[in-house]
């Protein structure tokens, strides 16, 4: 009980002192040489002795083959005692524990620098996302590619599962069977074998899959999709286009006249945008030309007169829209 007293107020004396932490390494470094043995500083050297031997058995590279830390922990140990074990330097160590002043006054204070890093932090940004936007490009053509690959085999195998190679098998079928026919009416030119049909129908397929309206997880890369424009050129872009259509209601205010192309694109952005444009029928949109609804009054009138192309146009989704709720390449089931 009388030892548990005295390493008690031994702890609370050295805590209410200034701390000294050895971090020039003139002794053991940090933690100091009394930690790194598991003693107080008023440890007898035969106690010293005793936790060394104790420690250095746990810790020895030959128990201890391979282990970094171990060694590491080690050496330090070894240096603890030494410290300890000679009088002289045990000695400077007690006189710069209850006196760490005197430590930074001879050593110097011990600082540790944080320089400003060279390149500006929104450079380093903008070079990151140029980086995104060169990569997102790559991968996304990859994609593309296996996607072309797969549906063209799909639609070759008479795939059952999507509608999409369905129809391009249709079409293609069609087309080979046009040629054939075109082919056996001509008696200047030999039927078509086999072979010819083949070879004229995966032509035909790889054709009308290049030409196909894609899901756009899958579309070929556009300058558009990747980050950079999004986070750049994608809010200038749609600030330009503002900036038109005010522009064109000027010159309607003004008296001048618009080009057909000028009107559209005023009565898109009364409609809410292109999608809602092109999400009306050929008869609404040839209704919208034919009352002058590139005038705001007029579409006024228009809109409160066919309420059913609004919420048609609210609630159609235009290809765009349909091309980006396709999450997915289509599960190709092969026929056997």
């Amino acid at each position: 009980m009388l030892k548990v007293a005295v390493l008690a107020a031994s702890l609370a004396a050295a805590a209410g002192k200034a701390k000294f932490e050895d971090k020039w390494e003139k002794f053991c470094g940090v933690p100091d040489c009394y930690t790194e043995l598991g003693l107080v500083p008023n440890a007898t050297k035969a106690q010293i002795r005793r936790q060394y031997r104790t420690l250095s058995l746990e810790f020895h590279p030959d128990k201890n083959p391979g282990d970094a830390a171990a060694l590491a922990r080690f050496n330090k140990i070894a240096r603890a005692n030494e410290v300890l074990t000679d009088d002289e330097l045990r000695k400077k160590l007690d006189y710069y524990t209850e006196n760490p002043g005197e430590y930074w006054s001879l050593y110097g204070s011990f600082i540790d620098f944080k320089y400003k890093p060279k390149t500006d932090l929104r450079f380093a940004v903008f070079l990151i996302l140029l980086f995104a936007s060169l990569v997102q490009p790559a991968l996304q053509l990859s994609k593309h590619q296996l996607y072309v690959a797969q549906l063209t085999k799909a639609c070759l195998m008479k795939s059952r599962d999507s509608s999409l190679s369905a129809d391009i098998r249709l079409r293609a079928d069609e087309i080979v069977k046009a040629e054939a026919a075109a082919r056996k009416k001509d008696k200047s030119k030999a039927r078509m074998t086999s072979k010819e049909e083949r070879e004229l129908l995966e032509t035909t397929v790889k054709d009308l899959v290049a030409a196909s309206d894609l899901p756009a997880e899958f579309a070929y890369p556009s300058a558009k999709d990747t980050i950079l424009y999004k986070l750049v050129a994608g809010p200038l872009a749609k600030f330009n286009e503002q900036k038109r259509a005010k522009d064109v209601q000027a010159r309607l205010a003004a008296g001048a006249a618009l080009s057909e192309a000028e009107m559209q694109e005023l009565m898109e952005t009364y409609l809410g945008g292109p999608e809602e444009w092109d999400a009306l029928s050929d008869k609404d949109q040839d209704a919208l030309f034919a009352a002058k609804c590139h005038v705001k009054a007029n579409f006024d009138t228009w809109r409160a007169k066919n309420p059913k192309a609004e919420v048609a146009a609210a609630k159609s989704p235009s290809k765009k829209e349909l091309r980006q709720r396709k999450k997915g390449a289509p599960a190709f089931v092969m026929e056997d």
